[in-house]
């Protein structure tokens, strides 16, 4: 089977790279997130399509959900970003990190939410440290969904954009690699 990642244009190693559900450097970030409900579950994310990214480094993780519409319960069609860390920021920019992952979800899922078009995450401002809390989600280009409240949450959105920066210029270019179960990863 074969690994996907996506590199950085002028970056010798790939920025993400795909794993599978089971991994053990992603189930060990994600039992460190905040978000995490089971740490030691052996699993990351709920059920559902799902792209799970991990930098080579194995210092961030990023994951990718789609779940079914008619499953959703709240009602969006969309992708989401269930959980990001980056444990090495002096390293790696996490607003290029949120760009480079959305950029491989675009280019791997060649399906797109229909009712709901576009990614959305939430955040929980008591648990992270920022004065900003989503902050490097705003660098990418998310934005504060004014439409929603909750008593904790704060809920960002961003459009589904093409991997391009522009006519014929991708973000990054795609590299393939081997990997135990990441075939199941790649499918919408």
């Amino acid at each position: 089977m074969s690994q996907v990642a996506l590199t950085l244009p002028g970056l010798a190693v790939p920025t993400w790279q795909v794993r599978g559900k089971n991994d053990p450097a992603a189930n060990a970030l994600a039992d460190r997130h905040y978000s995490r409900r089971r740490p030691g579950s052996g699993q990351i994310g709920p059920p559902g399509r799902k792209l799970v990214l991990v930098t080579p480094c194995e210092r961030a993780v990023w994951l990718t959900h789609w779940p079914d519409k008619a499953l959703a319960m709240d009602g969006l069609d969309c992708w989401r970003c269930s959980i990001f860390r980056n444990e090495a920021p002096a390293e790696l920019l996490s607003s290029d990190l949120i760009h480079t992952a959305m950029d491989l979800t675009a280019s791997l899922w060649p399906g797109r939410p229909t009712t709901t078009p576009g990614w959305v995450t939430w955040i929980d401002p008591a648990k992270v440290a920022s004065p900003n809390p989503g902050y490097c989600f705003k660098q990418a280009g998310w934005t504060l969904d004014r439409g929603w409240s909750h008593p904790r949450l704060v809920r960002l959105r961003a459009p589904i954009l093409e991997a391009t920066r522009g006519p014929g210029r991708p973000r990054g270019a795609v590299e393939i690699c081997q990997a135990a179960d990441a075939a199941e990863q790649v499918r919408p």
